[in-house]
């Protein structure tokens, strides 16, 4: 841990219990243990100290004056989703739980808002706004599971971003609490304000750098009334280009315009069977166009499918009903369990380019494993056609060299395709603590600068979340643990869990609130007694029994992590012995 941070003492710990009660403060080993795993590579050193889990903000408040005052770690965390390791706690302290405080304060349809609390989910709050007729519009991959303050904290975008833009285009105020406690109200609720600096839009992307978000209020949109959508595959990736660019040319706008490459359409087809085994080889352009009547939305789709057509697609299919529109859209939703059965680990990176970059940066990509000679890496490739690439590396954690391939290939990717093309090193998924090392190549020194400037005067003592590139240049000791089952007496199962946190919609861990007691959780402490992390317990084994084995989480699992053989055969192993 670096020097300036401080142990919490027994003494100090029982304040931070105070201020929240028994209930809803947690120090116990195994518990730290399991809020430890992202779905970055393990780091065996960044185990937090405490957990606690806040009901409002009054005790954010308290707990980050008394963190403050004596220089502890606060890492605030929700669902856990981030793919850049941003709600792991790098050196180590406070992870704070913020998924309880999940309310929605007020639904306001005739001034077009919403205010939630920070654990709110994105696909439940749009279930609630659906019978209103609108609808918050980000939809990220994570949708399901997402909580909307890790959503403001990373400016999430997802699959509609080409015509509804991201989360900062609906963020309208935020209550955040700053590191020494006070409490700040930021934005307005109304829609023109040009009455004070813009510092609301500072901590919408800081990734929970500058201050804690306790109260968001979203500008929501009347939901569309008809869409259609196509699928086309192209042969070669210049074609596809020059469709989605003459597209731009005409004016149109499709709310949904993805790609997948062929190793992603390789993938699904085999995960989805069916029809899609008539679909050729080549690369995917999805897209579709919504509006306010059938009329209007055939009329636009006829045009976007005249200039794509012309540019020479291989393969096309229109959906001509919802059951049909809905099973194209899977095979773009299928792309991360489909890319799980491949290869044990799934790394799903995130950067942006310039459109008219697309088809060169798309061949330096593929071509990633032959320019560094990894012989076992593959990398796949999604993408939102404003730009935003989803480059995924596929490898296996437990084989050292492919480890050191995959961090090579992270390396590669930026420092010779992506910022040498002018793009950014994260479109969505932020920096976390794993991309600082190329910042100043994107920014240069005088931008880091002025980065590490705004950090200090809102953190002077650079207690919130650090280890976030943003404002903190420090290098982290990143000491990645293979997770390898070799020369064990008594092997479970594969425990290839890809620690995505779509699985923690169980009803156990509702009930208990806590990640220990989600499926993900219950993996992490059975790779801790694999590895020898942990030794078995009590505790340990009534978090095992607190599945009810009800097959939610396999439903909801991309890699098809058989969770209740494996959480059987534990139980069998345990009564055993």
């Amino acid at each position: 841990m670096d020097s300036r941070y401080n142990k919490i003492s027994e003494a100090l710990s029982n304040k931070f219990k105070n201020i929240v009660g028994e209930n809803y403060f947690f120090d116990d080993y195994e518990i730290r243990y399991s809020y430890a795993f992202g779905c970055s590579i393990f780091n065996k050193d960044w185990i937090p100290d405490l957990i606690i889990v806040p009901q409002n903000t009054k005790q954010i408040s308290e707990i980050l004056k008394l963190a403050n005052d004596n220089k502890i770690p606060i890492t605030p965390r929700g669902s856990g989703t981030s793919l850049s390791s941003g709600s792991l706690s790098s050196y180590g302290g406070i992870i704070l739980d913020v998924s309880q405080m999940n309310k929605v304060l007020k639904i306001d349809i005739e001034n077009n808002f919403v205010e939630v609390e920070p654990g709110v989910i994105c696909d439940e709050l749009n279930e609630i706004l659906k019978p209103y007729g609108y609808f918050f519009p980000p939809d990220p991959g994570s949708s399901s599971v997402a909580t909307i303050g890790g959503m403001v904290a990373n400016n999430a975008g997802g699959i509609q971003a080409f015509k509804y833009g991201v989360t900062k285009n609906y963020v309208m105020y935020l209550e955040a609490v700053l590191s020494n406690g006070r409490v700040l109200n930021l934005g307005s609720k109304v829609l023109k304000s040009v009455s004070s600096y813009n510092i609301k839009d500072l901590f919408i992307g800081s990734e929970g750098t500058l201050g804690v978000i306790t109260k968001i209020g979203l500008r929501i949109r009347p939901l569309p009334k008809a869409r259609k959508l196509g699928l086309f595959i192209f042969e070669n990736i210049e074609n596809l280009t020059n469709a989605v660019l003459e597209l731009r040319r005409s004016g149109i706008i499709p709310n949904l315009l993805e790609f997948m490459d062929k190793i992603v359409l390789k993938a699904v087809t085999e995960y989805l069977g069916g029809e899609f085994f008539d679909f050729p080889s080549g690369y995917v352009l999805l897209a579709e166009v919504d509006g306010n009547s059938e009329i209007e939305v055939n009329e636009e789709f006829a045009v976007m499918f005249d200039v794509i057509i012309q540019k020479n697609p291989k393969f096309h299919r229109i959906a001509m009903n919802d059951e049909e529109r809905d099973r194209l859209i899977l095979a773009r939703k299928a792309n991360l369990p489909a890319l799980s059965r491949i290869r044990p680990n799934t790394c799903v990176e995130d950067c942006t380019i310039q459109i008219s970059e697309f088809p060169d940066v798309i061949k330096k990509i593929e071509e990633i494993p032959k320019n560094i000679n990894a012989k076992n890496l593959l990398v796949a490739i999604i993408c939102h056609m404003e730009g935003n690439l989803h480059p995924t590396f596929l490898f296996n954690e437990n084989d050292e060299n492919d480890v050191k391939d995959f961090e090579k290939a992270i390396d590669y990717l930026y420092r010779e395709i992506i910022i040498p093309a002018g793009g950014t090193l994260t479109g969505e998924h932020g920096i976390g603590k794993i991309k600082t090392p190329y910042l100043e190549l994107e920014h240069g020194s005088d931008v880091i600068e002025i980065m590490v400037q705004i950090k200090r005067l809102f953190d002077p003592n650079m207690i919130l979340n650090p280890g976030i590139g943003k404002g903190d240049t420090r290098s982290l000791n990143i000491n990645n643990q293979m997770r390898t089952l070799e020369n064990q007496s008594e092997s479970i199962l594969e425990l290839k869990c890809m620690r995505c946190g779509f699985c923690i919609s169980c009803p156990s861990r509702i009930d208990f609130y806590l990640e220990t007691y989600s499926p993900r959780g219950r993996l992490s402490l059975l790779n801790g007694l694999v590895h020898g992390d942990l030794e078995l317990n009590d505790f340990i084994i009534e978090v095992l029994h607190t599945c009810t084995l009800c097959g939610l989480c396999q439903t909801k699992c991309p890699a098809g992590v058989n969770t209740i053989e494996i959480f059987e055969k534990a139980r069998e192993i345990i009564h055993n012995k």
